[in-house]
């Protein structure tokens, strides 16, 4: 990704200086700064420093909180231990299902999701699908 330069830098903040009004009406309905400051191209810690020059109070931590995307998999506990006999199946199983798996990891799939279904380790997944030749190329990009 490339930087900006220091002449967009510059531009970038006076336009966000001249859209002062609705940035500040943005962030008073909830809206992240994070998420405001990307729309403008500058960075949060200089939204926040322009939010309170601009006398706008700061949310409590709990309401940034609020905005947050639920988490979708939580693990709890430990994994139990496999045998080497289980984890060679698990592996078994996966080299089995090679189009299948290849088919889901170029529509988009992540090797962690991939890993996870077939209880095997993702750098082993990984070599599996270097070795395959798969790539994402071959299909739509995320």
């Amino acid at each position: 990704m490339r930087r900006p330069t220091p002449a967009e830098k510059a531009a970038a903040r006076e336009a966000a200086r001249a859209d002062k009004d609705t940035i500040i009406e943005r962030y008073r309905t909830g809206e992240p700064v994070r998420r405001i400051a990307d729309a403008y191209g500058v960075t949060p810690n200089w939204l926040t420093l322009r939010l309170d020059d601009w006398g706008v109070p700061r949310r409590q931590r709990y309401e940034a909180h609020l905005h947050r995307r639920p988490a979708q998999r939580v693990f709890r506990g430990r994994m139990p231990r496999r045998t080497r006999a289980e984890v060679r199946a698990a592996q078994a199983d996966f080299v089995e299902s090679r189009t299948e798996v290849i088919v889901r990891y170029r529509s988009g799939e992540s090797v962690a999701s991939l890993a996870r279904s077939f209880t095997v380790g993702h750098t082993w997944v990984s070599e599996r699908l270097n070795e395959w030749g798969a790539s994402r190329q071959a299909g739509p990009h995320r």
